[in-house]
């Protein structure tokens, strides 16, 4: 099957048997959206020379063989996380697709040091694929504390999958809620934040058709409690969030919220990084 857009679907894969999971969903990707599909692979450890180059290549192409799809292969060698990025981006990529490091007894992502660089590095969004493609995306939700990265990662978002059901949740606590034990402050509380969540929408940079097909609630909890919920009530296989792009010394580190919600909701996730001003 050949490409007929311009958009391309950039896999990372490790060639570990966990890699199952994000080829599928870029493969799946690929041929709904008639989109080039590049598969990439870094060597890091061992063997550098062409034999190498050459063994990697041929086992890319033994998973390829029973998809029925062309698709670029490419291998380099150097820091795996700068040559993701730096070939991701060469490659006009619409999004990266990667899997997990690996997932805990409890079933749970551990994210690892390299996902969690590609996510908070990448200037392109990065979707972690944890289950396998059975079916293309339907519904997602996005999870949004009304800041600025929250509203790039849902207008990316809607970008990439300008045709699923979205919806924007809000989770709130009320302050010092130990002191004050009354339902009348929660309640004042949730009617403050559903004003901020309608200005919120109003603001985000889509067009009025586009919002209006969105629908948002703001619900009483800990944020990674209500997304679950939400994405459970509503059916939903995709999460968005948005990440802080920053630089110098907190290059390296991501939000507490962002990286909680990537380990422990159980759907594929698109993790979009706000652009360092």
């Amino acid at each position: 099957m050949s490409a007929t857009s311009d958009q391309t679907i950039f896999l990372t894969t490790d060639l570990t048997a966990r890699g199952d999971r994000p080829m599928d969903r870029a493969i799946q990707l690929s041929k709904a959206r008639g989109a080039k599909l590049v598969v990439f692979h870094v060597l890091e450890k061992g063997r550098h020379d062409s034999a190498a180059v050459d063994a990697a290549k041929a086992e890319i192409e033994l998973d390829l063989a029973s998809y029925d799809i062309e698709a670029d292969i490419l291998i380099e060698r150097g820091d795996v996380v700068s040559e993701i990025i730096d070939n991701a981006t060469t490659s006009n990529a619409a999004m990266i697709v990667t899997g997990v490091a690996r997932i805990g007894r409890l079933g749970d992502l551990v994210m690892g040091t390299q996902l969690e660089r590609i996510i908070h590095h990448s200037p392109l969004p990065v979707l972690i694929a944890k289950n396998r493609a059975t079916t293309q995306y339907e519904r997602l939700v996005a999870a949004s504390d009304f800041s600025t990265p929250s509203a790039h990662a849902i207008e990316q978002g809607h970008k990439l999958f300008p045709k699923l059901q979205a919806h924007i949740i809000n989770a709130f606590h009320v302050p010092f809620e130990g002191f004050l034990h009354s339902e009348t402050a929660t309640e004042e509380f949730r009617t403050e934040q559903h004003l901020l969540i309608m200005k919120f929408m109003e603001d985000l940079k889509l067009s009025s058709e586009a919002r209006s097909n969105m629908t948002y609630s703001v619900e009483y909890g800990d944020t990674c409690s209500v997304v679950q919920q939400a994405l459970k009530n509503r059916h939903s296989d995709l999460a968005v969030i948005g990440t802080h792009g920053t630089s110098g010394f907190r290059a390296n580190m991501m939000g507490s919220m962002a990286r909680a919600l990537i380990t422990y909701l159980p759907c594929d996730i698109l993790a979009v990084r706000q652009p360092p001003k």
